[in-house]
């Protein structure tokens, strides 16, 4: 086991260097060999772990295949051998959303957001949160001087899919005037070695150049997962290339927000969550009784109604269902108060019997089993 695990680490090595050096067919040849060592391990495991291997030797033979047609430009040894931002990735490999002259510009919203807080009903706490984080010291730069506050930060929000996490980032970048950059686990990962790592420093910097900026990192549970002993390289190298950048913005004078948002927290990696990484960790669950009817009222707004639908009964009625399945509900007893206008060529109206038939289509996506997990990890995370 530890000679087939030992091997699939020095191809995976000698690849990286070969595609540093600009020798594509060297670099194919231990990337199919880094994927032959994967699938032999894969063999002696079971369940994730070998799960795992069968996943990054698909990998191996992804980019083996680029290699075969690939043209690396041959570098001189200092570059080849002297690190450096560009040293860890292969040559001219396929554009990614990050990459290019601009950096992690592309990811970032053309306009700043116009969501308000005032839009999103409840998360009183995560927003009591943020002023004091981000908001407050903004506005009272002398005050938060004198306690040695500086604005900014890293939160993770984490909870059930559904209940507005990136709509809270849009707000929180509304509520300082603030570019407003967006990226997902996915979009910054690359099969390509060293790729990964530089869409995500490439991003980071970009984001913390500007003078106040909110980067919020969706699905950070596959950019940032748990390192174990059956990591692949590349999940290693980019956790170390995160902690490595974020730790160098402290002594910034920019102000940069990092929100990462995950619905599997326990899937981070440990180091995350340690203070000076991200120091808040708020919990966005599912919508109390306040922030449901809130989203019923704002959603009915201008909507004309049957006298007999009450808000605050449908607000009780609702409980467990996430902001989204809410949403979903709204929208789809409005859809058949129009149809029925159409139909009858009166004017559309939503009925008590529109809601009734929309909640038995549309199921709570949240199991009790999903919030106790959440629960649970509170518990052991937080001790709350």
């Amino acid at each position: 086991m530890s000679f087939l695990s030992d091997k699939k680490t020095e191809h995976e090595k000698a690849c990286e260097a070969a595609i540093q050096a600009g020798d594509a067919p060297a670099a194919r040849l231990h990337a199919a060999k880094a994927a032959e060592f994967c699938f032999a391990l894969a063999k002696q495991t079971t369940g994730p772990v070998a799960a795992s291997y069968v996943t990054t030797a698909e990998g191996w033979l992804e980019i083996a295949e680029k290699l075969a047609t690939a043209k690396l430009p041959k570098r001189n040894n200092a570059t080849a051998h002297g690190g450096g931002p560009q040293s860890a990735s292969a040559s001219n490999p396929p554009q990614t959303d990050a990459g290019g002259e601009n950096g992690g510009e592309s990811f970032e919203v053309a306009e700043i957001p116009d969501v308000t807080f005032d839009d999103i009903a409840g998360m009183t706490q995560a927003k009591a949160a943020i002023r004091e984080m981000i908001i407050y010291p903004m506005r009272e730069p002398e005050k938060a001087k004198a306690m040695k506050l500086k604005p900014g930060g890293g939160v993770i929000l984490y909870g059930p899919p559904g209940n507005g996490k990136t709509m809270f980032g849009k707000a929180i970048a509304h509520e300082i005037a603030a570019p407003f950059f967006y990226a997902s686990g996915a979009q910054l990962r690359s099969k390509w070695h060293g790729e990964s790592e530089q869409n995500l420093s490439r991003l980071l910097k970009t984001a913390a150049s500007r003078p106040v900026a909110v980067l919020f990192l969706d699905e950070i549970d596959g950019l940032l997962p748990r390192r174990t002993a059956s990591s692949s390289v590349v999940d290693n190298r980019i956790v170390t290339q995160f902690l490595s950048d974020v730790g160098g913005f402290r002594e910034s004078d920019n102000i940069l927000l990092i929100l990462g948002a995950t619905n599997k927290p326990w899937a981070i990696d440990e180091a995350v969550f340690r203070t000076g990484r991200f120091d808040e960790k708020l919990y966005i669950g599912l919508p109390d009784r306040e922030a449901r009817l809130g989203m019923l009222e704002r959603s009915f707004k201008g909507v004309a109604c049957e006298p007999q639908i009450d808000h605050s009964v449908w607000a009780e009625r609702l409980d467990g269902y996430t902001g989204s399945d809410i949403v979903g509900i709204v929208r789809k007893a409005r859809l058949a108060a129009f149809r029925r206008g159409v139909e009858t060529g009166d004017d559309p109206m939503v009925l008590v019997s529109d809601l009734e038939n929309a909640v038995k289509v549309i199921p709570s996506s949240v199991t009790p089993a999903m919030i106790k997990q959440y629960d649970q990890f509170n518990q052991q995370r937080f001790g709350q």
